[in-house]
């Protein structure tokens, strides 16, 4: 499941990724696509040309990009830093464990923009199985078997982008209209449809809470009555006439 995301500009070419504490940039003088200590990793990025842009994921992530990092980080106090290598840009999350595994994938070996970073991965080489076909707009997600992924984390990975938002809020309003079915919680489907109203908002920065809001109580009321993908074209369509111009 997806934990945090944060989208940084480079002043020089290099993100670390791992303790909170202080970075011994002394230890760092190599000029390689990865270097790493037992508490950092170093990522060579672009600099001062575009975001950077570093996903964190717990327990199942993406299968994307070249995996240049898989090791153990000791983080003292179970937080995990993204930061850029002159400190003034920092992005921190608590995490599950004091020595997670970590694994580090990036778009581009030297010239990193985009970074995949799973922590405490439930990987296991040889009797793992592909949560999805990796079809769009899911990558290939890896997990144990013994592992089970709930509703909340096909929700969560539906919801991770914004990239062909018909198919995530689609895909999104199957998973909530199969909680309704199984377990007739109106109460966990009303959690799960405030997660589509907090994820509209980010299709277009002039859309307004209220606007979002108003499409999850239209959502509350069409769940089971339409068919998912056809209340997922009605409702982003609904939504693009209000603003007078495309979502995204």
């Amino acid at each position: 499941m997806r934990i945090g995301a944060v989208q940084l500009y480079l002043g020089h070419g290099h993100l670390f990724l791992g303790a909170s504490s202080g970075i011994d940039l002394s230890v760092f003088d190599g000029d390689g696509a990865v270097t790493a200590t037992e508490h950092h990793v170093r990522i060579a990025a672009r600099p001062q040309v575009g975001p950077v842009r570093v996903r964190l994921w717990q327990g199942a992530g993406p299968r994307v990009g070249r995996l240049v990092f898989d090791g153990l980080l000791k983080l003292p106090d179970a937080k995990f830093c993204v930061e850029e290598g002159t400190g003034l840009s920092r992005y921190l999350v608590k995490v599950n464990s004091h020595g997670p595994r970590v694994l580090v994938a990036v778009d581009d070996p030297g010239h990193a923009s985009r970074v995949d970073v799973v922590l405490d991965p439930e990987f296991v080489p040889r009797s793992a199985q592909v949560w999805t076909a990796g079809e769009p707009p899911f990558p290939k997600l890896t997990v144990s078997p013994t592992a089970p992924r709930h509703r909340a984390d096909a929700v969560a990975d539906a919801l991770a982008g914004h990239d062909f938002p018909r198919k995530r809020l689609t895909a999104a309003l199957l998973v909530v209209a199969e909680e309704r079915r199984q377990r007739n919680s109106e109460q966990s489907v009303a959690f799960y449809v405030n997660d589509i109203v907090e994820w509209l908002r980010w299709l277009n920065d002039r859309l307004t809470y209220e606007m979002c809001r108003d499409t999850g109580r239209h959502l509350l009321g069409q769940l089971g009555l339409r068919p998912p993908d056809k209340l997922a074209d009605e409702v982003l369509s609904d939504l693009q006439r209000r603003l007078g111009h495309p979502l995204v």
